[in-house]
């Protein structure tokens, strides 16, 4: 760890990453902003984006995060997101996104069409109670 370097820790369901960092550009409601050593205490939600971090050695590596939770506290910065996707070369995060994110679109849209079913079904059972009692 250099001496402009903080931790960084991504966590995810699926599992959590810790890195050490120099800097780290993202994004939440208000646009987008920096966090370097000795920021402040600061908890914010972050809006779906592509952000990236310089890590120690001076490397920008890119994130697209799925929005979620960043706090800094005590000197330490932590992503908590349904999803983080990682890499050094942006046009191949975006391929990974492009890709995962249309598969889970697909389910998605399955579910959401199943759910507004069951909801169509429930209200329309509701309204015939109502119209019987009536």
């Amino acid at each position: 760890m250099n001496n402009a370097s903080f931790p960084l820790n991504i966590v995810t369901p699926a599992k959590i990453v810790k890195k050490d960092i120099t800097y780290i550009r993202v994004k939440d409601e208000t646009g987008f902003f920096g966090i370097l050593k000795g920021h402040a205490n600061f908890l914010t939600v972050l809006a779906p984006s592509l952000v990236y971090y310089t890590d120690s050695s001076g490397k920008e590596i890119f994130l697209a995060i799925d929005e979620g939770l960043l706090s800094v506290r005590e000197g330490t910065v932590t992503i908590t997101s349904k999803e983080v996707f990682e890499s050094d070369d942006a046009e191949k995060l975006a391929e990974i996104i492009d890709n995962t994110l249309a598969k889970r679109d697909k389910s998605e849209m399955a579910f959401r069409e199943m759910f507004e079913g069951i909801e169509r079904s429930f209200m329309e059972k509701t309204i015939k109670l109502v119209k019987g009692r009536a």
